[in-house]
């Protein structure tokens, strides 16, 4: 091994007790997107909170993939055992949010709005391989981006725009996931948007690419950024490094950047939140 690889080796983790400090000093406490085997996930929540202690993390939200989700997704039922599962665990030292990964289909998301009201975080995303409710203008939106989003055209982005937007002034979201993929947005009006609403814009460990050209038009704004690995395996969790490295390399302040030691989100109480229709 040459000598410089031995000096980055020494100084990428340098412990203080739990902390831990990536090469360019950034303490991460919190990884606030990964999955289970609720959805699509190959480790359980135990072994999630193990690799978080071995990261020298204190929390971490587990964000399965919604009801829609194609094949791999949550249901109540699935939800309820989750729930009870993270209860247990109380004692682990590692504070545990329940989350859900919601779609947004057309301007609305895909999640029961009681199993809504139940959760810790609500992460917002749009995905590809959705089962919409009804084969209308749901199944159209689904189609045109997930399958010509490279076409970015005026009138596209518009309407994901406006479909952002509906959600977030409507739902009582906590995080937006990698904004952008697969489904092109006006990255500036949904930014200024999630800041009114205090909602988070992801900084996502595997889909920083979407952001390399849309980060300064983020930045612009005044909206928030938070910190997940969107790990299907434990062995990802709280494994922040390309993070760390985008962070620094796009000038992100760390003041703006939730997760960090120092800097921890708060989310939203859904427990008396009402959809519109719910009045």
């Amino acid at each position: 091994m040459k000598n410089t690889e031995l000096l980055y080796s020494a100084s990428l983790f340098i412990c203080n007790e739990v902390k831990i400090y990536g090469r360019n000093g950034l303490k991460f406490c919190g990884d606030y997107h990964i999955h289970t085997g609720v959805s699509d996930g190959r480790s359980d929540i135990s072994a999630h909170v193990e690799a978080a202690r071995r990261r020298g993390l204190s929390r971490i939200a587990v964000s399965d993939h919604s009801f829609s989700t194609f094949m791999y997704h949550a249901t109540k039922k699935k939800l309820e055992k989750q729930r009870a599962e993270i209860e247990k665990l109380s004692d682990c030292g590692i504070e545990i949010f329940q989350g859900l990964e919601a779609n947004i289909i057309g301007g609305a998301l895909d999640a029961p709005h009681s199993v809504i009201r139940s959760l810790d975080v609500l992460t917002v995303g749009f995905h590809r391989f959705i089962t919409p409710s009804k084969m209308n203008g749901e199944s159209k939106f689904l189609l045109v981006n997930g399958f010509g989003g490279a076409r970015a055209k005026e009138k596209l982005i518009c309407k994901n725009t406006e479909a952002y937007i509906s959600v977030l002034e409507n739902y009582p979201v906590d995080i937006i996931a990698h904004l952008g993929h697969r489904a092109p947005v006006d990255t500036v009006k949904v930014c200024e948007c999630a800041a009114r609403h205090n909602v988070y814009l992801e900084l996502n460990a595997k889909h920083l690419d979407v952001l390399e050209n849309t980060i300064d038009e983020a930045l612009s704004t005044d909206v928030n950024f938070i910190v997940g690995t969107d790990s299907h395996s434990a062995k990802a969790t709280g494994d922040f490094s390309a993070v760390e490295e985008f962070i620094v390399r796009r000038g992100i302040p760390a003041r703006r950047v939730f997760g960090l030691e120092g800097n921890m989100p708060v989310f939203k109480d859904k427990r008396e939140w009402k959809y519109g229709s719910d009045v």
